[in-house]
């Protein structure tokens, strides 16, 4: 993927205005996309596939795979059980 040489003044100001955790939101939300399509991918399944698979309708696949869904645990849940496979990894606390 090519790198983006040049960010106009104006935009770069508005972007350091963000908050960091809703950057934080934003990454995290594409790093899921990348992910869910990464294993579609690595299965050679289509994003149809995956709609008759959790019982959705092919457009919501699609808004989910865009980056920009956010996600609820439930959804991951049912994307995980239908794909068998982990989306994201959480570490548990030590005791």
């Amino acid at each position: 993927m090519a790198r983006i040489r040049y960010i106009d003044p104006e935009l770069k100001k508005a972007l350091g205005k963000v908050p960091p955790s809703i950057r934080r939101e934003v990454g995290l939300s594409f790093d899921i996309a990348g992910r869910i399509s990464e294993i579609l991918k690595l299965k050679h399944l289509s994003q149809a596939d995956l709609a008759r698979a959790v019982g959705k309708k092919p457009a919501l696949v699609s808004r989910w795979l865009s980056g920009t869904h956010n996600f609820t645990i439930q959804t991951l849940s049912q994307i995980e059980a239908a794909l068998g496979v982990s989306i994201i990894h959480v570490t548990k606390a030590r005791k």
